[in-house]
């Protein structure tokens, strides 16, 4: 690792990378859109340029065509839009062309002639129960709230014709709405063609105030004398097109000694000007393939028995699409690397790097790799006495989380383990203020340190690498089981329980029992040969941990004074037992899903998910498990020893809902 780590540090250049991030920022770059195409095509050409052979996947975005359970959506291209308050002041607040954040993307065209229309002020929530007489025929809704929700009842049902939205989503501690108060947030519809469409616009908080101000004003007016308007109204104009054209991906391909794949992926989408998402991940590949490519054909680093593919994509849609048009090539993919806002300028955006892991469910050594990877890079300054090296940037290994294209990846029905770089929480995250002066090439450079020796050290793995990542997995699992074995013992010496003891022990064998699997997911990298003279230190090694974390918990009930801890009894509720089948590869996208369903299934589905919106985002971890073979109940213990949330009947009522969409089959 360190030998490779040293060559890539000598050719790899934050500036470079800086100079890819600046270029990618110049555009407009909603998923299938011309500006996202012209993005593309300056990916390609670049990889062209250092000698890597590059092309343009293209697929339809028609709002018909489905990869996998993901719909594809209708290219879009806006030409300008503008919206201006015309009573009782007049004053620009949004236009297009200063700052493309102000629309909602994907709006559709008004009239040519423009829109006047008052503005109704929803101020008591996005749910349709306080406005039931509220008469919002040809009026535009101004709302703080989900734009998604508002859309469903304001437009479909009560005849609005557009939405205004100030939203700013908050992370505590880092960002309060007035701590950006020029910003717009990143907002978008993401049409099924199911629904009644329509336009809308963002506003900063700035501005949504001053104009939330004078909705209130005249509404107090109105109701003192019902002669005064109660509304302000303004002139919203929007020349934009959706129809059916194409989305892109970006693959390039530094070639290795066989077929199997190492795949670096970052997606290439965002508004013009955003910057660390995730222009900041499309220039660390492109930099990181300029590196490897030049180390490689100039003979300082050996060709790798495996090739290393770059794969620049829109967001999710474009994974779906080329894995599900590559499906016989994913199991020649071994791993992968998701780069998702990976530049930022810590002092500014106040986030730490973060590595997070891919899903327990994948079963896989690689976030092992990358950690000792990035914990060699940040190993950057010494203390007076050179005793100790450390870190001059913020950095965290955390447990798989998603929300980006790794979550698909590693979805063990897909099969490509896959850790994401991220910095998180940004301060400027879909953001208008996610501009170019947030981004570090210092961290650039960090970043593609890592990324390029974690990628070509997996692309030309073998017995020495694997034998090495006994010894290295080791002490990651120690360091966990001891964090969990501490946890127990704070936690029973506040009040004895042996339920949680009794969790704590299925804790303890599930961790040893991912971490046989994650051994065992060394082979894959192996010939015959290899794995054949592996076979015994692997076998000494499980056995190793298998005696070791027996004698640690015996050690631990020997603390606490307990002699031993029984078993939990068997779940016996018959449905529980029903074992769900998936019918589709990869997570769900529920995109134009839902609409399939009766009114009161959606209903019903709905208030599923908000009556349980703890155990709801454990709904990816319920899917990943499902293999066919565990019944419920079993999916629900491992979602539990992953990430701590149970709730049986909330994964029943879930698989349910996906039989009824002819996803799974429970039986």
């Amino acid at each position: 690792m360190q030998n490779i780590l040293a060559k890539v540090k000598n050719e790899f250049s934050g500036n470079r990378a800086f100079a890819h991030v600046a270029e990618v920022a110049q555009h407009h770059r909603i998923q299938a859109s011309p500006g996202f195409r012209a993005a593309a095509e300056y990916c390609q050409k670049m990889l062209r340029e250092q000698g890597i052979t590059a092309e343009i996947l293209s697929y339809p975005a028609d709002g018909q065509t489905t990869y996998w359970t993901q719909l594809m959506m209708e290219e879009w291209n806006c030409e300008e839009a503008t919206l201006d308050l015309i009573s009782p002041a007049q004053e620009r607040l949004a236009s297009f062309a200063d700052n493309a954040f102000s629309l909602i993307q994907r709006s559709i065209s008004t009239p040519e002639e423009g829109v006047e229309a008052p503005v109704v002020l929803l101020d008591r929530g996005d749910s349709p129960e306080p406005y039931e007489q509220l008469d919002l025929r040809g009026a535009i809704v101004f709302t703080d709230g989900d734009i998604n929700k508002v859309r469903s009842w304001a437009i479909e049902e009560k005849g609005a014709i557009g939405i205004i939205s100030d939203r700013m989503v908050e992370f505590a501690p880092i960002r309060h709405r007035y701590d950006i108060p020029d910003a717009l947030q990143y907002t978008s519809f993401w049409w099924t063609g199911k629904e009644k469409r329509c336009f809308g616009f963002v506003l900063s908080p700035k501005v949504g105030d001053r104009l939330r101000l004078i909705c209130r004003r005249l509404r107090e007016e109105h109701a003192q004398d019902p002669s005064k308007p109660a509304y302000p109204k303004v002139r919203a104009f929007v020349r934009a097109s959706l129809y059916q054209g194409q989305i892109e991906n970006v693959t390039g391909l530094i070639p290795g000694q066989a077929e199997e794949e190492i795949v670096i992926t970052a997606h290439l989408c965002h508004p013009k000007a955003s910057a660390n998402d995730n222009a900041s991940g499309v220039g660390v590949a492109l930099e990181a393939a300029r590196t490897l490519n030049q180390l490689i054909t100039s003979g300082e680093l050996p060709l790798p028995r495996r090739s290393i593919r770059i794969l620049l994509i829109p967001e999710m849609t474009g994974t779906y699409a080329y894995l599900a048009t590559n499906e016989e090539r994913m199991p020649q993919m071994l791993a992968g690397i998701n780069l998702d806002m990976v530049g930022e300028n810590q002092d500014l955006c106040k986030g730490p790097l973060v590595l997070e892991y891919p899903p327990e469910a994948a079963g896989s050594f690689v976030g092992d790799l990358l950690a000792a990877i990035m914990e060699e890079v940040a190993a950057e300054s010494k203390n007076l006495a050179g005793t100790s090296s450390y870190a001059l940037f913020k950095h965290a290994i955390a447990p798989f989380s998603g929300g980006s294209d790794h979550y698909i990846l590693s979805d063990p029905t897909v099969g490509i383990p896959c850790p994401m770089l991220i910095q998180w929480p940004d301060k400027y995250y879909h953001t208008s203020e996610d501009t170019l002066d947030k981004v570090d090439p210092a961290m650039l450079y960090r970043v593609g340190c890592m990324t390029a020796t974690y990628v070509y050290l997996l692309a030309n793995m073998g017995l020495k690498e694997a034998r090495w990542l006994l010894s290295e997995s080791r002490g990651r699992y120690l360091q966990q089981l001891q964090r969990l074995l501490n946890a127990s013992a704070e936690q029973q010496l506040r009040a004895f329980s042996e339920a949680e003891l009794q969790t704590t022990w299925q804790r303890v064998q599930y961790k040893l029992e991912r971490r046989s699997a994650e051994l065992n997911s060394i082979k894959r990298f192996l010939t015959p040969e290899e794995q054949a003279l592996f076979a015994e230190p692997l076998t000494a090694e499980n056995q190793f941990l298998k005696q070791l974390t027996h004698s640690l918990w015996q050690h631990h009930l020997r603390e606490l004074g307990v002699q031993r801890v029984a078993e939990p009894a068997p779940i016996s509720d018959p449905e529980l037992q029903l074992v769900p089948r998936r019918l589709f590869r990869g997570p769900i996208s529920m995109r134009g899903k839902l609409e399939a369903l009766s009114p009161a299934d959606r209903q019903a589905f709905d208030k599923l998910i908000s009556n349980h919106k703890e155990v709801a985002r454990s709904a990816t971890y319920l899917v990943y498990w499902a293999d066919g073979n565990r019944n419920i109940a079993e999916i629900d213990r491992l979602v539990q020893m992953e990430t701590g949330v149970s709730d049986p009947y909330f994964a029943l009522n879930y698989f349910r809902f996906l039989e009824k969409l002819g996803l799974v089959i429970c039986q």
